[in-house]
């Protein structure tokens, strides 16, 4: 799903500290006022960028951008743009006019792509184009028995590239939305079964799959059983910090392991706020909620000048691509109210 990634140059200020709070770990400060049109345009801007320069689609990056995009701009010209590169980025792996190298064309590559497409596609409100009806059906051809990706990587890049079970959750989440617009096939629903199958063969390895369980549960009562349903939720809920938002550590499986030994950051941070009031939204619970405004007003307090939502990267500084799922995230939050 990650392409190989080049460093960026951290430039040291010696007259500024450096905390690895929220919008603080390069200088840049939360904005004075709160514009999520700042953050649909920075949202843009990294997505192109990273299509422009890395030619993929990775879940850190422009793979939520994709998915967000019909969400917090319906209509705009990047809903078009992102959903055709995908779609040629996935079929050209498919009809074979790119050969696989490293992780381009890897397994969670194609299985990612193809879950932003089924989300864009529903979200758009149209057919399922062709691309992702392939991408589809080549998701369940690579599916293994156990009812996982079992070569999805996990080279320590939570929380997408750390465990066998994120790809399962995001396939779910993706075709209940489908599930929703009655988009799917027989094919579908037998690959369904089997991510179900595997989910109620092995444990959550974190609070984060925990969660991306519960979501995927909107739409598949089978994932997630009643009394865990009310237990995670709990779980959930209790690992909000005193000022309404999320850390990296609160939501961290043992897998989750910064370069050096390090401990995850234990302070709010974007990604984790951000991921944990959506799925609370998309699973019921409502905007009024005090956990939810709480949530959304560390959102909007935690903006950065460069219309972002940063967040530290929990493998290694400098390379804190995650940030840009986190404003995929924050904006999908924030969306319905703007």
């Amino acid at each position: 799903m990650k392409s190989p990634i080049r460093a960026l140059a951290l430039v040291a200020l010696p007259t500024l500290i450096f905390t690895m709070a929220a919008g603080e770990s390069d200088g840049q400060q939360p904005v004075e006022d709160y514009s999520f049109d700042k953050g649909v345009e920075f949202l843009v801007k990294v997505s192109r960028e990273w299509r422009d320069e890395r030619e993929c689609v990775t879940c850190h990056t422009n793979g939520w951008g994709l998915a967000a995009q019909p969400v917090v701009a319906p209509g705009s010209d990047e809903v078009a743009d992102g959903r055709a590169f995908a779609q040629g980025y996935l079929m050209s792996f498919l009809k074979g006019e790119a050969e696989t190298s490293g992780q381009y064309g890897s397994v969670e590559g194609m299985v990612s792509t193809t879950a932003f497409l089924a989300l864009s596609d529903a979200r758009s409100g149209d057919e399922v184009h062709e691309a992702t009806r392939q991408g589809l059906d080549h998701a369940w051809e690579l599916l293994d028995e156990s009812g996982t990706w079992e070569s999805w990587l996990q080279c320590n890049w939570p929380p997408f590239e750390s465990d066998a079970e994120y790809g399962p959750t995001l396939m779910l989440v993706a075709l209940g939305e489908l599930e929703d617009s009655a988009k799917l096939n027989s094919a579908d629903r037998r690959g369904a079964k089997q991510l179900l199958h595997y989910l109620k063969q092995n444990e959550p390895v974190s609070l984060h799959a925990k969660a991306m369980r519960l979501w995927a549960a909107k739409h598949w009562s089978k994932a997630v059983s009643f009394k865990e349903r009310k237990v995670w939720r709990n779980e959930l809920l209790a690992a909000r910090g005193a000022d309404g938002g999320w850390s990296m550590a609160s939501l961290s499986g043992p897998a989750w392991k910064r370069d050096g030994g390090e401990a995850q950051t234990t302070t709010s941070e974007a990604y984790p706020t951000a991921f944990c009031v959506y799925v609370l939204l998309e699973t019921g619970t409502k905007r009024s909620d005090e956990v939810i405004m709480a949530g959304l007003s560390w959102l909007r307090e935690h903006q950065r000048e460069g219309g972002d939502w940063y967040t530290r990267s929990p493998r290694r500084d400098g390379k804190d691509y995650i940030s840009r799922a986190a404003t995929a995230f924050a904006l999908m939050a924030l969306a319905e109210k703007e």
